[in-house]
């Protein structure tokens, strides 16, 4: 079997990838973009006017025009959100677990 061809680009070397590599790759890209396309409807071949931003009171919110006086939004505000609550002593300088009394579940 031939060994793939190499390119340096800066410090990294890149290997080329194989006709078949490519086609799932593009199959997967395919599948991407129809589920992105599927996922809000109503705007799929709009055409879009101008777009704009503002932030008020912690929230970020984004607006599409399209040329049919539709618009469509999003609002985006920060969260904290608790991964892990614990007591530890530390008095030796390392880490020993006194009690957890909380943790996020894993997905």
């Amino acid at each position: 079997m031939e060994k793939p061809k190499t390119v340096r680009v800066g410090n990294i070397t890149v290997t080329q990838i194989s006709p078949k590599e490519r086609e799932i790759l593009a199959q997967k890209i395919k599948e991407r973009h129809d589920r992105l396309r599927n996922r809000y409807r109503e705007i799929h071949k709009k055409v879009v006017d101008w777009v704009s931003y503002s932030v008020e009171q912690g929230s970020v919110y984004i607006c599409i025009r399209f040329m049919d006086k539709t618009e469509f939004s999003l609002q985006f505000s920060p969260q904290i959100l608790t991964d892990s609550i614990d007591l530890a002593d530390m008095s030796t300088g390392n880490f020993k677990m006194i009690r957890e009394y909380y943790r996020k579940a894993d997905k």
